[in-house]
Formats: structure tokens, sequence, C-alpha cells
């Protein structure tokens, strides 16, 4: 299998059980910058798990056309 498409798929499961994920290991849900005890910026967590959920799909596809590409040859 082609690494992209292993990394799609572990960001695909990462981006649907994120919450979950969190929950387990005992973690607040907020994602964010914090230097010397103050907040810079702060991130939803959905919006971080849709991030990660089209990094993951742009991922399968490109690994997906990798190898197509490598089956053609």
């Amino acid at each position: 299998m082609n690494s992209n498409v292993i990394w799609g798929i572990v960001l695909l499961a990462l981006s649907l059980f994120l919450k979950p994920l969190l929950a387990v290991l005992g973690l607040n849900e907020k994602f964010g910058l914090f230097w010397q005890g103050e907040t810079v910026f702060t991130v939803s967590p959905l919006l971080v798990r849709v991030i990660l959920g089209v990094i993951g799909v742009i991922m399968l596809i490109m690994g997906g056309m990798q190898v197509a590409k490598q089956k053609n040859e």
C-alpha cells in the first residue's frame, strides 16, 4: 500500500474518532496556542475534525493516483 493511502486512512479515522479519543485520554477539547499561561488563539474542535478529514481525503486521492500510475506502467 502506498504511504499516502495509509496516511489518508489514519487522518480520516482520527477526524472521525477525535472526540472519543480525547475523552479517553482525559484531555480537554480546546485546541489552541498557549504562551506563558495566556491564550494566543483557539480553534474549534469541529474545525480541527474538518481539516483532518479534508487532508485525509486529499492524501487518499493522491495515493490512489500514484498507485494507478504505477499499475499502468
